[in-house]
């Protein structure tokens, strides 16, 4: 422990407590420690010789004022809840209020759904495209896999011209291609 004293040390020392032999060669010899305890034991003083001016509070006059204070507070309230709300009125009063939450949760139920129906709008049908087979696409890649589209276009006949005019046509009119 070297150097000034702490802040404890002094603590004790107002308290009257007892310093180590080191450190009160220190407080001895060290001007700035012995000054900083003097002033700390005039503001204690000041301070202590407060506490003999204060009178005392009696509690009990004190306690016996609340009590009176509370229990005419309590005696005025339990009048007040007597006239304004009787016995008869509170649970009609309970069944006023769950009826009107009942019916209030109903209606708005029943109209948020009115409202998500009219605004519901139901799409028709879309055409569906016409079914191919496997085995016909199939037959068809190995073909056109040699030759250009174009060129199996020109070296179709009649038939198989009319058969391709009418797949592409079926779905502009609305109607499925059927064979």
């Amino acid at each position: 422990m070297f150097g000034h004293l702490k802040a404890q040390e002094f603590l004790n020392l107002m308290e009257g407590a007892e310093l180590p032999a080191e450190r009160k060669l220190h407080l001895d010899g060290c001007a700035r420690c012995t000054a900083t305890l003097t002033s700390m034991l005039s503001v204690h003083g000041g301070v202590t010789s407060l506490d003999a001016d204060i009178p005392e509070p009696d509690w009990a006059e004190f306690r016996s004022s609340v009590r009176d204070r509370l229990l005419s507070r309590a005696a005025q309230r339990s009048s007040a809840v007597r006239r304004w709300t009787g016995w008869p009125i509170r649970p009609a009063a309970a069944w006023a209020l769950s009826l009107v939450v009942a019916v209030g949760i109903t209606t708005a139920a029943f109209l948020w759904n009115m409202e998500r129906m009219q605004t519901t709008v139901v799409e028709p049908p879309r055409p569906q495209p016409p079914a191919i087979e496997l085995n016909d696409v199939e037959a068809m890649s190995l073909g056109w896999s040699k030759t250009s589209l174009f060129d199996d276009l020109i070296q179709l006949n009649d038939a198989q011209a009319e058969q391709v005019r009418a797949m592409l046509e079926s779905p502009q009119k609305g109607t499925q291609y059927h064979q």
